[in-house]
């Protein structure tokens, strides 16, 4: 059996509005009515069928169907309203009528309050300036045997074991019965794909371009490197005087360098998806890096030193 939630547009009143008072045992209270299902053919031509809609009737008639606000994942004790009346329109819909709770039902202060702002919401009325049309959204559980195929080839809802109605934010069309359809057949939707597709190829891009600057960063460090080793090499294999202040000048212009190229490469050390300790782990291991090929290169001129001083004492 597969979850499956579904969201409509309420029908609207005269007054285009999905809220309405109504005297319930001698007193009014307040309605959220408005279309929770119906057989209406999306563009991608799945629908519920006209069998799913009389077992939403016969559900309605002989358990409580709970209203809930705007939270998937139903909690049971957090209903709001319950349905009162509901009715099979000419067009096959599903018409329903939600009572909200008042201090008569439940005595908790929180849910009340909760309720109060709904209505107002739905209503427009102060602080509200404008009416929030809302919808109603149905969660429950299609059996093994709740999805069929028309001659047409069609999909078709023919079964679902009502959890209860969910009051939702004006739902869109990537949320309707459609999404509902291809999740509980375990498909991908064709809206979904593409924005996973476009995922796919801003992940590539962003992967590709991280590794240019990458490259370009170890190439550049490899010819720095490279030039620092000649330029020592050639300053001291020549017979020409002031040698210490000539390495004092390639060193300078080698950490002047490596300097800027780390600066113009910052964001190879500091990817977003990366976990901080493993971003500082590659900055030092990178540091370690530069640090390792300075020594390397300053051992190198030491033993170049010792190397000729043993030669001239031998010679």
């Amino acid at each position: 059996m597969s979850k499956i939630s579904l969201k409509f547009h309420p029908l609207l009143n005269d007054n285009n509005e999905m809220v309405i008072e109504k005297t319930y045992k001698g007193k009014k209270s307040k309605y959220l009515e408005g279309v929770s299902s119906g057989l209406k053919e999306d563009a991608h031509k799945e629908k519920v069928s006209e069998k799913c809609i009389n077992s939403f009737m016969e559900q309605s008639k002989s358990e409580d169907i709970l209203l809930f606000p705007d939270v998937h994942g139903i909690k049971q004790s957090e209903d709001i309203a319950i349905l009162e009346n509901a009715d099979i329109l000419n067009n096959g819909d599903w018409y329903t009528s939600y009572r909200l709770y008042d201090e008569d039902d439940i005595d908790d202060i929180l849910k009340l309050s909760k309720i109060n702002t709904l209505w107002k919401q739905c209503k427009g009325l102060p602080p509200y300036k404008k009416k929030k049309q809302m919808g109603f959204s149905i969660e429950g559980i299609i059996p093994e045997d709740g999805i069929i195929k028309s001659a047409k080839g069609e999909t078709i809802l023919d079964n679902i074991l009502l959890d209860g109605v969910i009051l939702v934010p004006r739902p869109a069309y990537e949320t309707s019965i459609a999404n509902g359809v291809y999740k509980a057949l375990g498909v991908i939707s064709p809206w979904v794909a593409k924005k996973t597709e476009n995922l796919a190829k801003s992940t590539f891009s962003q992967i590709l371009n991280e590794k240019k600057a990458e490259s370009k960063f170890w190439d550049t460090k490899y010819e720095l490197n490279s030039a620092l080793e000649e330029s020592i090499d050639n300053i001291m294999s020549d017979n020409k005087d002031m040698k210490k202040e000539r390495l004092n000048i390639v060193f300078h212009e080698y950490t002047t360098a490596m300097v800027n190229l780390l600066l113009e490469s910052q964001e190879i050390f500091s990817k977003d998806e990366l976990n901080e300790e493993i971003k500082k782990s590659m900055i030092a291991s990178r540091r370690k890096d530069i640090y390792d090929g300075l020594i390397l290169c300053v051992k190198d001129l030491i033993g170049y030193y010792k190397r000729r001083k043993s030669s001239e004492k031998t010679s």
